[in-house]
C-alpha cells in the first residue's frame, strides 16, 4: 500500500482540523493512505485464544484476586 508523508506547518492545517495544541509555526508530520472500506475480520473468534495458558488450580481464587491484590499492596487487614 502506498502512502503520501510530508511534513508541514501546522498553521496550513488549521483551517482544516481541530488541532489540539496552539499552531504556531509547528511543524507537523502529515501521512496519508488509501482508506479501505471492509476492514473487518470476518471469520475466527479470539475467545478462548489463551486458554492453553490457563492454570486450573487457581480459578477458584480469581473472584477474589483483586481484592487480595489491593489488600496486600496497601497493607489492608
Amino acid at each position: 500500500m502506498e502512502a503520501v508523508r510530508t511534513i508541514v506547518n501546522a498553521d496550513v492545517l488549521a483551517p482544516i482540523f481541530d488541532l489540539p495544541w496552539q499552531s504556531n509555526n509547528v511543524k507537523v508530520e502529515v501521512i496519508i493512505v488509501p482508506f479501505k472500506e471492509n476492514r473487518t475480520v470476518k471469520g475466527k473468534s479470539m475467545k478462548g485464544c489463551l486458554k492453553k495458558y490457563a492454570n486450573p488450580a487457581l480459578w477458584e481464587e480469581e473472584a477474589s484476586a483483586w481484592e487480595n491484590h489491593v489488600a496486600e499492596k496497601y497493607a489492608i487487614t
